[in-house]
């Protein structure tokens, strides 16, 4: 009986030793989420988009102009780069570029994640969600993103639409 219960301590802690074990080159968050953009990869390109007034205004009764460096958008030629788990959107016109974590999974959900450099330029102020979740869908060289969930009025004005792969 003793050496079972000797035997059964050693397969414990072995069992111990090998939960505890794994790699400590990538945390878990990234790992998951880089798998997540990879199962997406027909997605990955750069697309381009014309915002219209229409765009701005159906997102006006969420906007809040409030804090002194926001403004809303204006009408122009928007570019969107989706790489690497990057989601960078640039608005021509205002020579603005906007990088956000993103991931995205085949049967078609988008979620948006932090801004990965805020001082360069942020869809909404501090007191909006980074985070948000898309739907998307592409057909041919058609990308179509609908908000599922987003707070900032601003970034679901130039998401939102029909953007066509360059």
């Amino acid at each position: 009986m003793s050496r079972m219960k000797g035997g059964l301590v050693a397969v414990l802690a072995l069992g111990a030793l090998a939960v505890g074990c794994g790699s400590d080159d990538e945390p878990a968050a990234t790992t998951q989420a880089s798998r997540a953009a990879a199962a997406a990869p027909s997605l990955a390109g750069t697309y381009e988009r014309m915002l219209t007034r229409a765009d701005i205004e159906r997102t006006d009764d969420m906007r809040d102009e409030s804090t002194p460096e926001q403004e809303k958008p204006q009408p122009g030629p928007l570019e969107l780069e989706l790489s690497g788990g990057t989601l960078r959107l640039t608005d021509r016109g205002a020579d603005l570029t906007i990088r956000q974590d993103f991931s995205a999974t085949d049967d078609g959900a988008l979620r948006i994640g932090a801004y990965q450099a805020p001082e360069e330029g942020s869809f909404c102020g501090p007191d909006v969600s980074q985070t948000a979740s898309y739907r998307w869908k592409l057909t041919g060289d058609v990308l179509a993103l609908e908000a599922q969930q987003d707070e900032c009025a601003d970034r679901d004005s130039s998401l939102s639409g029909e953007w066509r792969r360059r």
